[in-house]
């Protein structure tokens, strides 16, 4: 089966930083590459994408040749690949989850033993433009592929300084990973795999059928900060092996909370990668996503844009409607839970 023609991309400044330590990768056995290579003739190396993310990598030493046998599964558009190439040193730099571009040994890659046979991987150093985040997300991060669908159309409608201020800050695999697969709370709205993606693509949604009524807002600001308004989260929870929830709060959660994480996050991204950010947009966004207190203080401005408001109402009516729709059940009056043991209703919230 021939690899299917990719579409173009259009032609973007390509500024290929650290990716941070990594876990330890699942085993590169979990994979049948030669499967994965039985599936894709390779014609042509550039019909591959540029840019991919390492789903596993393993390093084994060759006594034979005093050299290092490298191999890999790479994700990226749909195609799964793997690959190999020995060297005299370890390329410990490259890690699970990174993101990476492929020397190849010319433009006709050979395939042994189910593995493409390449130069080396070469490490992505800064975010750039030439690929869409969420394009590079394996598959099996996510229980429901739609989210991932709608995910990659979402990323499509921001304009180029927003798609290259949400690729750096999620640039760093692991954090984009839990961004990806994290819920938006423990116990409320979105608790479940996926939940703050999923929200944070509601709000999005949200945003863009109704802001056309507010001609004095920005669609591309609103939008960022949609995106932006949860980031934080992916710091704020961690799986839980005890008790009955799924997720419980991070350390940084206690102390700081993730608007505060999330500010962080989005400055330190946008001082390393994204310098030529417009300065006055970005000190509106900085202030759409400081944690404003109820009451005004001498450290904080209360919020003074329309666009908090447009975003504060997509983010109640996101997190309602999941709160609704998990207390509904077929059959009974709307918001009522089956009968418990006693005849009681554990979770009433209206009468029949």
């Amino acid at each position: 089966m021939k690899l299917p023609s990719l579409p173009e991309q259009p032609k973007k400044p390509q500024r290929p930083d650290d990716v941070l330590p990594s876990p330890i990768p699942t085993l590169l056995q979990t994979f049948d590459v030669q499967d994965l290579q039985n599936q894709i003739t390779f014609t042509d190396a550039s019909l591959l994408p540029r840019v991919m993310r390492i789903v596993t990598i393993t390093i084994a030493p060759n006594s034979a040749t005093n050299e290092y046998r490298h191999q890999a599964v790479l994700y990226a558009q749909g195609v799964h690949i793997a690959v190999e190439w020995f060297a005299k040193q370890r390329y410990d730099q490259l890690t699970c989850n990174g993101l990476v571009t492929i020397a190849y040994k010319g433009i006709k890659p050979i395939s042994i033993d189910g593995h493409l046979q390449i130069i080396r991987l070469c490490r992505l150093d800064r975010p750039d433009l030439s690929y869409n985040l969420f394009e590079t997300a394996p598959p099996d991060w996510f229980i429901n592929k739609d989210i991932l669908t709608r995910a990659i159309q979402a990323w499509e409608q921001l304009d180029d300084k927003n798609q290259r201020l949400l690729n750096a800050i999620c640039f760093e695999g692991d954090f984009f990973k839990r961004f990806c697969t994290g819920p938006s709370s423990v116990g409320h709205h979105h608790n479940y795999l996926n939940g703050n993606l999923e929200h944070t693509l509601e709000v999005a949604d949200f945003i863009t059928n109704s802001i056309q009524q507010y001609k004095t807002a920005n669609l591309q600001l609103a939008l960022i900060y949609g995106w932006l308004h949860d980031i934080g989260k992916a710091d704020e929870y961690q799986p839980c092996k005890t008790g009955d929830r799924e997720f419980k709060l991070t350390p940084s959660a206690y102390l700081h909370g993730h608007k505060l994480n999330g500010l962080h996050l989005v400055v330190k991204a946008q001082a390393r990668y994204v310098p030529l950010y417009p300065e006055k947009t970005f000190d509106h966004l900085r202030h759409l996503l400081e944690p404003h207190p109820n009451s005004t203080t001498p450290d904080t401005r209360k919020p003074q844009m329309l666009e908090h408001l447009i975003v504060q109402q997509a983010d109640a009516a996101s997190a309602a409607a999941n709160v609704y729709a998990a207390a509904h059940r077929p059959g009974c009056s709307f918001g009522i839970a089956p009968e418990s043991k006693n005849g009681k209703s554990a979770n009433f919230r209206y009468e029949k």
